[in-house]
């Protein structure tokens, strides 16, 4: 049976050569004579080398006993690295074992290695020149295979619009082949694409003056013009003809950053391959305002326009619908513009002037149309466009584009339509983007987009962000404003853009303008919305307006509803409180999820992002709005009934709608239930909003400092107490709590305040005791407990485990939780751990029976 065998080292020869272990330590020689004889045994693994041959190669100028002895050193050297049993040296000769060193020169036919220059690199061994001369035969032979796997890696990220790793293998390959045009172009397209034009004309401008040097020749055509875009957005050097024409204007797309839509550019890149091996495609790109079509579709024509393509696009407008050809009149005019359909027959040529003047200026001499009769006219205009556009193929592909087709006039939509169908065999590619949920029967658009009639129609479907992409578009987003503001809340913004780019791009901003007064603090889709927010973006704004257009009345009064009800939009039995029912709710509910404003992620409903949803929220009259509170608070009270679990967000529907008298004794009754729960956040929130509304309630002030210790914010509750403290007004109960919580304050901020802390926990303990309620008195000997174990006063610790122990003897079933965690922390403390133990189960215990999950978190960590 033959062991495979595991290579436990490799050997990097693509560039300066490196020897690293399977950890990616570098193993290193003392000699480079040595690293030579390991690279030559490598490079042809299992070959019997003369031990002769080996030393005319590395030790051709010394005596040939000092060479064998030089030899059998190396040997013994390298089978310390390599293994003994891995290099075979016999009498006369040696070999290296296969598969012991993984060699990147020996994987260029895989594609896998990484090249990071050429075949050893800068590795010179010094009175070895057979050695120099076998390396430089590895250099002229892995040359062409180095460039091809190069080129291929740069074709490969540019097909998903990588182009950060198109530049890293274009440096390589500039070094590798100084005079490759395929490295200069990939540099220059890199730059091009985050903007840097002036680094990409630097680049081509050394190409050339090489070029011109070393070969007396000058860069193709193609990459000249690429330069042309680069420094006019136009040919370079544009000059009128002689007839006054315009001069050729080309326009000049701007790179974009796409993140997240590798696979869908992927999608685009293979039509533009299939388009110039005369395949036609026609590709509709779907999805919601924001989701990025715009941004796709300009990183990927401005890849076409580097790589020689024409491009024309237009935009279709609502307001030009009713006007007939202005899709397709601008179509023809960024054509003729870039002289590219100068090749059409005359007849056509005058037909289309009809749609813009800039054909007769462009190409003098075209005679004026003739009068047909209206319904003549269309056909025409149809044939002379097909002629026009198959004109242009002939020297470059064309690329067309119409953004937003569900707004194109049905004169143009039915001229492009037959367009597609008659395109097979052309070097032409047309792209329309539009809003699934406006792209319906029976328009001319709909017709289009699911003719599978046209050969080469292909759909790229655009959804939100992945959180992972999301992610880091919030982070190139919020860059700039990290020295102002320090790290950027990723994961609020992530959470309230929904995944969509154009919210997150706006809330991003917004953060990086305002710091913590931007938008996305005020978007916590956890409770209602705050009132009176009015910095919802203008884009986005536009956005939903566009989209709920459309919407019958019905329709939109469930939309309205739903913005109030947030999470509970799913609950169709709510919406009786607009007198509709669950059946009509279902309907309505799937229209607003067909016209893409809602999404269905597991089965539950959800707004397409948060800031959908705060838009449509304040677009409801306050009146409105008010009494939508107030109902959804009713029902919610009678379908829950005294279940204090939902009393918070029957509170916070009750504030909403100005109707504090009831919210306060919710709101205190859920805030409590929270605080039990383990869920301080929740209780802090609606704390803040119930103090903003009605200051000075001495219950709300302490509830909430207890909600801000439960979360460590001690310094937010500290000047709360500090007031609350000095009011005379205070009951003994309210008193005996203050001083506690401010205890716990004084311990959380732990700043060298140890005997204050000691003191307010004396304090707190001696009004507990005088309003001898149990659970008051427990909380205060706890604080009394830490004080004797930070200030390591062992009878104040003994005492208090005493007066603890007095309360649990009891025995009347009422024993708070936390004199067990009391008694435990102080058992502990005084080294007493089997009753430490007892204590802290029991607690556990007790909190459980209690369902105080933030206790029972407690008591398991003193366990």
């Amino acid at each position: 049976m033959v062991h495979q065998v595991v290579p436990h080292l490799r050997l990097l020869t693509l560039g300066a050569p490196l020897l690293v272990s399977t950890t990616n330590e570098a193993v290193r020689y003392r000699t480079r004579k040595h690293f030579a004889l390991l690279i030559r045994l490598a490079l042809e693994p299992g070959k019997k080398f003369a031990r002769d041959y080996l030393i005319d190669l590395l030790w051709p100028d010394v005596p040939t006993e000092r060479g064998r002895h030089s030899l059998s050193q190396a040997i013994t050297v390298l089978r310390q690295s390599v293994g003994r049993q891995n290099l075979a040296a016999y009498r006369a000769s040696i070999a290296l074992a296969e598969g012991v060193v993984e060699t990147d020169a020996l994987q260029l036919e895989a594609g896998e290695p990484e090249i990071r220059g050429r075949f050893l690199e800068g590795f010179e061994v010094r009175g070895a020149r057979a050695f120099d001369e076998w390396r430089e035969g590895w250099v002229a032979q892995l040359h062409p295979r180095i460039r091809d796997c190069l080129v291929k890696r740069m074709d490969a990220a540019r097909r998903i619009g990588d182009f950060s790793t198109v530049e890293r293998h274009a440096r390589v390959l500039e070094e590798v082949d100084p005079l490759s045009e395929d490295a200069v172009r990939g540099i220059m397209e890199a730059r091009a694409w985050v903007g840097d034009r002036s680094s990409a004309l630097k680049a081509f401008a050394r190409f050339a003056a090489r070029l011109a040097e070393d070969l007396k020749a000058k860069p193709s055509a193609e990459l000249q013009r690429i330069a042309d875009l680069l420094r006019e957005g136009r040919r370079a050097a544009p000059r009128p003809a002689a007839d006054g024409a315009p001069p050729r204007q080309e326009r000049r797309f701007e790179a974009e950053t796409i993140i997240g839509r590798q696979n869908e550019f992927s999608t685009l890149y293979d039509a533009w391959l299939d388009v110039r091996q005369n395949q036609s495609r026609v590709i509709v790109i779907l999805g919601e305002p924001g989701i990025g079509k715009t941004t796709l579709t300009n990183a990927f024509v401005s890849s076409c326009q580097m790589e020689g393509g024409i491009i024309a696009r237009t935009q279709a407008y609502d307001a030009e619908r009713e006007l007939p050809y202005a899709v397709l009149a601008e179509l023809v005019r960024q054509l003729t513009l870039q002289r590219a359909i100068g090749a059409a027959e005359p007849e056509a040529l005058s037909e289309l002037s009809r749609l813009t003047p800039e054909v007769v200026s462009v190409f003098p001499g075209v005679q004026r149309p003739g009068e047909w009769p209206p319904e003549v006219v269309p056909l025409r205009l149809a044939d002379a466009f097909f002629k026009a556009v198959t004109a242009a193929t002939d020297d470059f592909p064309v690329v067309l584009i119409v953004d937003d087709i569900h707004a194109a006039d049905n004169a143009s939509v039915a001229i492009l339509h037959m367009l597609a169908r008659k395109l097979a065999g052309l070097r032409v590619l047309l792209i329309v983007t539009g809003r699934p949920g406006s792209l319906r029967p029976p328009s001319s658009a709909h017709a289009l987009v699911n003719d599978t009639v046209i050969e080469g129609l292909g759909t790229v479907e655009l959804d939100a962000l992945s959180n992972e992409s999301a992610a880091l578009l919030v982070a190139r987003a919020s860059a700039k404003g990290i020295e102002r503001w320090g790290e950027p809340p990723v994961e609020p913004i992530v959470r309230a853009g929904g995944g969509n780019p154009l919210a997150l791009e706006l809330l991003s901003r917004d953060w990086v303008g305002s710091g913590s007064d931007s938008l996305v603090g005020k978007l916590d889709p956890l409770h209602p919305l705050p009132a009176g927010l009015q910095s919802i973006p203008k884009a986005i704004r536009t956005i939903v307006e566009r989209q709920t257009e459309s919407l019958a009345e019905r329709t939109r009064a469930v939309f309205d509803l739903a913005s109030v009800l947030g999470r509970r939009m799913g609950d169709l039995w709510l919406y009786q409180v607009i007198g509709c029912s669950e059946a009509e709710a279902l309907y309505q509910l799937g229209q607003l999820l067909e016209a893409r404003l809602l999404r269905d992620i597991a089965g539950t409903l959800e707004f397409r992002n948060e800031l959908i949803r705060a838009h449509t929220y304040y677009e409801v009259p306050s009146t409105v709005r008010l009494e939508l509170h107030r109902r959804i608070a009713t029902v919610l009270e009678a379908r829950v009934g005294s279940d204090a679990q939902n009393h918070l967000e029957i509170a916070w529907h009750c504030i909403q709608g100005c109707d504090l008298a009831r919210a306060i004794p919710l709101a205190l009754s859920g805030a409590e239930r929270s605080l039990r729960a383990g869920a301080p956040r929740e209780a802090e929130m609606i704390l803040h909003r119930l103090r903003r509304e009605e200051p000075g309630t001495d219950k709300v002030d302490l509830l909430l400092c207890e909600a801000l210790l439960s979360q460590s914010k001690a310094e937010e509750a500290l000047p709360i107490l500090e007031k609350r403290l000095g009011d005379r007004t205070l009951s003994k109960h309210e008193s005996a709590q203050a001083s506690r919580l401010y205890a716990t304050g004084i311990y959380l901020v732990n700043k060298n305040l140890v005997a204050r802390h000691s003191e307010m926990a004396k304090r707190a303990l001696q009004v507990a005791q005088e309003c001898q309620d149990p659970g008051l008195l427990a909380q205060a000997l706890f604080e009394s407990a830490k004080a004797g174990v930070e200030t390591g006063d062992q009878e104040l610790t003994m005492t208090t485990r005493d007066a603890v122990r007095s309360i649990i003897a009891a025995e009347d079933g009422s024993t708070p939780p936390i004199a067990y965690h009391a008694d435990a922390y102080c058992s502990y403390y005084l080294a007493d751990i089997d009753a430490g133990q007892r204590s802290a189960t029991r607690a556990i215990a007790a909190y459980g029976t209690a369902e105080n999950i933030g206790g029972l978190a407690h008591a398991y960590t003193g366990l």
